[in-house]
């Protein structure tokens, strides 16, 4: 029986790069190298080398301040929410007008016990404004975060003692030009802010006290009591 002769592993490699050498002139060929698969339209290829650009930075920021969001939503009455003092930077510069398409201004609606952002040159709409808190946060990049507190607690809304710090949550170390606290000023007692009125006993009665709304928005969300404004306004849809 006729066997092979063994050729030591080493020869048959070198073998190979002769001839490899030999085919290109000399020079070894290599492998193009495998491109990264891409994701969905609009998403960075997984893997991709290099520093992120302003737009991604904004989306992927925006999500975790939406995370946070989330995250106060879930938490339990009269209970910190979790990730109230998340730090979630925003992009200093964003041309994407602020992750629209087509570079297009944000439009949003904040309903009841809702926290949202909107970026550069967006607009934030309160619908019925009736007893409740709408609290804006001018950012100085353009863009804004918004607020709607009510006195009680909304359907699958978050608490009133919720909304100051999933506000917080979403600016993170973001720069503030100024706050904007409107609506039924009357109606509330700072308090709210701090613990709501279903987890209160007994609840505060209701007084008209700007300055106490004033210092208490200050407090939670760790600004100038300078920058908040605090103002009585008609009942109905506010736009900011």
């Amino acid at each position: 029986m006729n066997s092979c002769p063994s050729r030591p592993r080493g020869d048959t490699l070198h073998q190979h790069e002769r001839m490899d050498r030999e085919s290109t002139g000399g020079t070894p060929t290599r492998l193009p190298r495998p491109s990264a698969p891409a994701g969905p339209a609009g998403d960075l290829p997984r893997g991709a080398a290099g520093p992120l650009g302003p737009s991604a930075v904004t989306v992927l920021q925006r999500a975790a301040g939406n995370a946070a969001t989330t995250r106060a939503v879930a938490a339990g009455p009269g209970r910190r929410p979790p990730g109230a003092d998340l730090t979630v930077q925003r992009a200093e510069n964003d041309d994407a007008g602020g992750g629209a398409s087509g570079g297009t201004a944000e439009a949003k609606s904040i309903a009841e016990g809702e926290v949202k952002s909107v970026g550069p040159g967006g607009t934030i709409t309160y619908p019925s404004v009736t007893s409740c808190l709408a609290i804006t946060v001018y950012l100085r990049d353009g863009g804004k975060v918004g607020g709607h507190a009510s006195l009680f607690k909304a359907s699958g809304g978050m608490y009133s003692d919720q909304i100051l710090p999933a506000i917080k949550a979403q600016v993170g170390k973001s720069r503030v030009e100024r706050i904007d606290v409107s609506g039924a000023i009357s109606s509330w007692n700072p308090a709210y802010l701090k613990t709501a009125i279903e987890n209160s006993n007994p609840a505060p009665e209701q007084k008209n006290d700007p300055d106490g709304i004033r210092n208490v928005v200050s407090g939670i969300l760790g600004r100038q009591a300078k920058k908040i404004s605090v103002q009585e306004t008609r009942d109905g849809t506010l736009t900011r």
